[in-house]
């Protein structure tokens, strides 16, 4: 389940993650998406536009190898930093 911030959430709301999502709208503005898929890497790339806006709330699986896409982009980025001086 992915929940978008209220500031994400017209935005989510319009993007399709796969056919069988669900989505739901919360009292505070925020929103959740529901919806089962195979390719953990596509979703990945997919969350990173949102940023901080998006919570991965499961499954565990998705939250790791999201952590470990921007872990691995942020140590790139740094090398390239400090290779400029």
């Amino acid at each position: 389940m992915l929940r978008f911030d209220a500031d994400a959430a017209p935005d989510a709301k319009a993007f399709r993650f796969h056919p069988n999502q669900t989505v739901a709208e919360k009292g505070d503005g925020s929103l959740t998406v529901r919806f089962k898929a195979g390719g953990i890497e596509e979703i990945c790339w997919h969350l990173v536009t949102w940023g901080e806006s998006v919570t991965v709330e499961e499954p565990v699986s998705l939250c790791r190898g999201l952590a470990e896409m921007c872990a691995s982009l942020a140590a790139h980025l740094r090398r390239r930093v400090k290779s400029r001086g």
